[in-house]
Formats: structure tokens, sequence, C-alpha cells
């Protein structure tokens, strides 16, 4: 993958040619994504479609960045619930064996 510009260089292009900011922001996604294993691949495209069309749906770059915000909150909740998950389900006993028993003297 190439460098990424600075900061000060992507708002400068930013604010310059906007075009030519949208179509680095492209390349980059797509050359992370294709960067990506096979399994993934489906998944980061959808997941870039739907990034696109949120960000299209604003009405200007704070209202894009709050509404990326909000999406990555509500990401990371999922994400949270699915590693804390509680089941109603008893926990389950398993017996421990030290390894020792099993080493070679």
């Amino acid at each position: 993958m190439e460098a990424l510009p600075s900061f000060d260089e992507l708002m400068d292009l930013a604010k310059e040619n906007p075009e030519a900011f949208d179509i680095l922001k492209q390349d980059i996604c797509e050359e992370a994504i294709m960067c990506s294993s096979d399994i993934m691949r489906d998944r980061l495209w959808a997941q870039q479609s739907y990034i696109d069309r949120l960000v299209d749906s604003c009405k200007n770059p704070l209202h894009s960045n709050i509404k990326l915000m909000q999406e990555l909150a509500t990401q990371m909740h999922k994400f949270q619930f699915a590693l804390i998950k509680t089941t109603d389900e008893e926990p389950q006993s398993a017996e421990i064996i030290p390894l020792d028993r099993y080493r070679r003297a």
C-alpha cells in the first residue's frame, strides 16, 4: 500500500480539488479491500457501499462525521455485546488436568 499523504495535504486537496480527493479516497479504500483475504472481501465491499451511501445522504462534512461516528458507535456496541453476551444456560464445567502429568521424565 502507498503511504497516506499527511493530514494537511489531504485537507488542502479536499478544499482545492474535492473530485481528486474523492478519487484518492476511493483508490485507498479499494486498495485496502483488495489486500484483504478472499473471505473478508465481499463483506468489506458491502460495508464500503453502506458507508458511501450514508455519506452521500449527508448535507455537509460535519453531518457526515456525525453520522459515521454514530455508525461506529453502533458497530462497537454490537461487537461489545457479542463479546460479553450472557445466556440463560448454566456454565459448563470442565475437568482441569495439569500438563505436568503428561510430561515425559
